[in-house]
This record gives C-alpha cells, sequence and structure tokens, in this order.
C-alpha cells in the first residue's frame, strides 16, 4: 500500500471516530449515494483531424452527443435501486481533396441509437454524519449486439467521451457486469471529498473477446454558503484487455445545489490528459463538456 493510501484511510478512519455518531436511519445530504433522485446527464464531444501533403488535403470530423436518464431510487432503507437509459447521436463525415488529381469527395455515417441500459443496486450507509460508503452492482443488457455501418460512426463519436469511464453505456456486442463502491466525506464545513470505485467485466456475446476496466475516480467539491460551488474530478481507467493500459482525465466542475432534497445542475469540462485520447485540448483529443440536472427526493 503506497502512502497516498495510507494517508487517505487514515483520514477516513479519524472523521470515522471523532464525528458523533449517525442515527441507524441518517442520511447525510450532501451524499449522492444516499436518497432518490433523477436526472439527465448530457455529453457533447467535437473534435477533427486533418492531413495536408501537396496538394492534397483531408480532415476527419467527429460530433457526439450523449443523454443518459438516471434514477435511483431508496428502498429499504439503505438499499437503492439504480437505473441508466442511454441514449446516443453521432456523426463521422471526411473530406479528400487534391486539385492535381482533380478530386473533391466527401462522405459521412452516423445515426440515433440507444445504448445499454443499465439495472442495478447498490446499498449505502451513513457511518457518521461525516463519512457515508456505498457498494453494489450493476448488470447492461447488450441491445447494441450487432451495429451497422451508421451505427459504429455513431459509437466511434460517442463512446471516448468520459475518457474509457463508464463503457458499459456503448460497449457493443458484450455482456456488462459492475461491481462498484465508494466513499463521501465531509473533510470540512462544505468541503466534501468523494471516491469512488467500479470494475466492469463484459462477457462477448458475439466473437469479440472479453472486456475488463477498472476505474478510479476522486473529487473534491467545495460549496459556498449559497446554492453555487465547484471543484476538481481527477480519474482513471485502467484497460488491461486494450493495447492502452490506462486513461488519465481531469473534470473542473461548477455546481448549483438547493436545499436537499431539491433541484441540483453540475457543469464540467472533462480533459483527457495522457495518450491515446489526450491532451484534451490538442487536435483529435478529448475534451467534453458535461452537463447535469435533476431533483432529489
Amino acid at each position: 500500500m503506497n502512502a497516498r493510501s495510507l494517508l487517505s484511510s487514515a483520514l477516513l478512519l479519524s472523521l470515522w471516530l471523532t464525528a458523533p455518531p449517525a442515527a441507524p436511519a441518517e442520511k447525510n445530504s450532501w451524499a449522492k449515494s444516499q436518497g432518490s433522485r433523477a436526472e439527465i446527464e448530457l455529453d457533447v464531444l467535437s473534435k477533427s483531424a486533418s492531413w495536408a501533403m501537396d496538394d492534397v488535403t483531408s480532415e476527419v470530423s467527429t460530433f457526439g452527443l450523449t443523454f443518459d436518464l438516471r434514477g435511483q431510487l431508496e428502498r429499504f432503507g439503505r438499499l437503492h435501486l439504480d437505473v441508466d437509459l442511454p441514449l446516443a447521436y453521432g456523426d463521422v463525415s471526411a473530406t479528400f481533396r487534391s486539385t492535381r488529381l482533380g478530386v473533391d469527395e466527401s462522405s459521412s455515417a452516423g445515426s440515433l441509437l440507444f445504448g445499454n441500459p443499465t439495472v442495478g443496486a447498490h446499498y449505502a450507509r451513513a457511518l457518521s454524519r461525516k463519512l457515508t460508503v456505498f457498494g453494489g452492482g450493476a448488470l447492461s443488457i447488450p441491445v447494441l449486439s450487432a451495429p451497422d455501418a451508421d451505427a459504429r460512426a455513431t459509437l466511434q463519436a460517442t463512446a471516448p467521451a468520459r475518457a474509457s469511464f463508464d463503457l458499459h453505456r456503448l460497449t457493443a456486442g458484450h455482456l456488462p457486469l459492475r461491481v462498484l463502491g465508494g466513499v463521501e466525506a465531509e473533510l470540512a464545513a462544505r468541503l466534501v471529498y468523494r471516491a469512488d470505485t467500479a470494475v466492469m467485466f463484459a462477457l462477448p456475446t458475439s466473437r469479440a473477446g472479453v472486456e475488463l476496466v477498472v476505474e478510479q475516480g476522486d473529487e473534491l467539491e467545495l460549496r459556498g454558503r449559497g446554492p453555487y460551488g465547484g471543484g476538481l474530478r481527477l480519474q482513471a481507467a485502467l484497460t488491461p484487455t486494450r493495447d492502452d493500459r490506462m486513461q488519465l482525465a481531469m473534470e473542473p466542475f461548477f455546481t448549483y445545489t438547493l436545499k436537499q432534497p431539491g433541484f441540483y445542475a453540475r457543469a464540467g469540462l472533462l480533459v483527457a490528459i495522457d495518450a491515446p485520447l489526450g491532451f484534451g485540448l490538442a487536435e483529435d483529443k478529448v475534451a467534453t463538456l458535461r452537463l447535469a440536472a435533476g431533483r432529489s427526493f
């Protein structure tokens, strides 16, 4: 165990031991893993790459837009039922021009498609007024079994949007299974730390191979005295079954949260840090506008 892990464990343990004990049914209003909520998420990714040699020029542009309808329903006090319904639109266009060859061609492909619906459940418990833990699992229904050319173009434009996170939503030809867990801690007044870990094991429904992804995310959120706040999320996706074994990304974000339960919103820019998807502000790399709004109840 490295020094960072030891420090994090010691900090969370001290919060648990020193904070007043929580009542059995107590919920922390700042904990996203507790309570019921319904929200919509929107990811927008647009990128392009161009090449030129002599009088020959070519360009490939992609545009991806994904919607997620997400629900979390609290049942039996600490057990929560989860559902995620993704919808994706993508377009990939290419142009090739050469004056000498007398060529000026363009083509495009794309469509609107439903991603893999996901159903699951998780258990969340407040160990104190400053610490909540959660864990659970989920199953995605493999509706993307045999995508055609337009559907493959849509997946090419939308799947990279979260920098190798949440691939179960748009993985074709697989049955994704996920195990997840994490902690949420109020480190100080209006300063919240969240850590989440998920393992996706996707079984092939065709001739494709098994997919394995390990996700780790950490974020700090500072809330003001009013409804406004902001923070930074860092994430790493380990992909041992792919050529690229790790993808790093960061997401600065702003939040708007009314007194809970109630309305909330979040806006962030997820930027891939390392290859192959980063650095996100360069040509043909991943920098995704992420928007979310919902209501807790």
